[in-house]
């Protein structure tokens, strides 16, 4: 997304007098460009954190006592709406060390056990993200981690995975369009809200053509579908919180949680939640193709090529329908708020996304390849699909070989396809800006959009 921008020094904010640095408006305007909904009056914020402050210390006090700590019982909702309140880079530093506080009492006590439970483990992998003392990273700043409680009771296989990633991108989705349609209804259909609002609604009802497995019964999607078409998007609404609700239905307790506790945003600008959002979506998008291609480089190394080319072709045609209405999504982001989330999130680019380098490095092998600091760790994988599909395709059919070839080829179009589009968004928003590590900004990524996923067949 646009968080491989420099973010060193702080920048004003263009054009918008009435938005302070900390991305609140004098004005009181609320939505698209303005504030989100529900921060408050400073007393109210205040009230907040003395409330959050009593509900940690009652928890921590019964979690060091004889019964052992509930991790159901922890006040997410508290903790969670005064950050959201506030935003992180806002928050009250006695609450910042309680919680650090409370994490450590447990750890020191021998109870935390994060693998016990999908509720010791989220409580273990999410609180580290509200320190705000921590060097931001993409990761913790998208709760990456966080939102892997989807996988909890998969079984690791192809069809399990889908299952959990389209349940996630459901439930995610499902927040931004009820965040998106309370602020259309809270501003009485303002022009950008409205466009906004609509491109979540139409990226609702298309939720079919990248996560399939996300309702088994897609009537809800395809009344959204049709509101849309028929009757617009003021008919869409009603429609629109149905198919929430049947998503929501069928997800685990746990799953909702995560997704409510993932949205830490370090401004009160209504849309860094969309920002947000939107980066926890394309991660699923990525780890998805990446996930394909480690299966397909196994299948290739079994010799079932026919294998291999089902699940490229199957993670191509999701690549596919997802890029157009999430991007339409992110093409609603005003550059001035843009500017304010990205003076807040220092240290976090996208180019550290785990599934986005998993996706590059499964592919082929590329010499010369520089790996900065700000990509993250440094992995290495024993075989690539590129090397392992030119080693074997000589001894397969011609048509199995043909086919994987092919859908080898579809999926790098598909690819370098999102990633100009990725290009084109960012130029929109915050033009010719620097990146971090070293890069062109917008340049850097449309050099990126060039790079095929093979080189050797592309040279074919």
């Amino acid at each position: 997304m646009g968080e491989s921008v420099n973010m060193t020094e702080k920048t004003p904010v263009g054009g918008s007098a009435d938005q302070r640095e900390d991305g609140q408006r004098e004005d009181g305007q609320i939505g698209v460009g303005g504030t989100a909904l529900g921060r408050g009056s400073r007393a109210s914020r205040a009230q907040a954190l003395r409330d959050t402050v009593d509900a940690v210390t009652a928890w921590s006090h019964e979690s060091l006592g004889n019964g052992g700590p509930d991790f159901t019982g922890f006040p997410y909702e508290r903790v969670v709406g005064y950050y959201q309140q506030t935003g992180k880079a806002a928050a009250a530093p006695e609450l910042v060390a309680l919680l650090r506080g409370a994490r450590l009492g447990i750890e020191c006590a021998g109870r935390a056990r994060p693998w016990s439970s999908p509720d010791a483990w989220l409580f273990d992998t999410w609180l580290p993200l509200t320190f705000t003392d921590r060097p931001m990273s993409y990761v913790s700043y998208a709760g990456n981690d966080v939102l892997r409680i989807a996988e909890w009771n998969s079984d690791g296989g192809p069809e399990a995975a889908e299952r959990a990633d389209d349940l996630l991108t459901g439930v995610l989705l499902a927040d931004l369009v009820v965040r998106e349609s309370d602020a259309l209804t809270a501003t009485g259909g303002g022009d950008r809200q409205r466009s906004r609002t609509t491109a979540v609604w139409q990226a609702l009802a298309r939720l079919p053509e990248y996560a399939p497995l996300a309702l088994a019964d897609t009537a809800p999607l395809d009344a959204v579908r049709s509101a849309l078409a028929e009757g617009g998007p003021d008919a869409a609404a009603p429609a629109a919180r149905e198919a929430v609700d049947a998503l929501r239905t069928q997800a685990p307790a746990a799953l909702l949680r995560a997704v409510e506790v993932a949205l830490l945003p370090v401004t009160t600008l209504h849309d860094e939640r969309m920002f947000i959002r939107s980066i926890q979506l394309f991660e699923r998008l990525f780890a998805r193709v990446a996930r394909a291609l480690m299966f397909a480089v196994e299948s290739v190394r079994a010799d079932r090529p026919a294998e291999a080319a089902a699940f490229l072709e199957t993670v191509g045609t999701r690549l596919a329908g997802a890029t157009s209405p999430l991007y339409r999504v992110l093409t609603t982001m005003p550059p001035e708020s843009f500017a304010v989330i990205r003076d807040h999130t220092h240290g976090a680019s996208a180019i550290q996304s785990r599934p986005y380098q998993l996706v590059e490095t499964v592919s082929a092998k590329r010499a010369g390849e520089v790996h900065s600091p700000e990509k993250g760790p440094l992995f290495a994988l024993d075989a690539t699909l590129q090397e392992q599909f030119l080693a074997r395709v000589g001894g397969w059919p011609t048509a199995e070989a043909r086919r994987l070839e092919e859908a080898m080829r579809s999926l790098d179009a598909g690819w370098r396809g999102m990633k100009r589009t990725h290009w084109g968004v960012t130029m929109k928003i915050i033009g010719r800006v620097p990146g971090t590590g070293g890069t062109a900004g917008a340049d850097y990524l449309k050099a990126a959009a060039d790079m095929p996923l093979f080189p050797q067949l592309a040279a074919v």
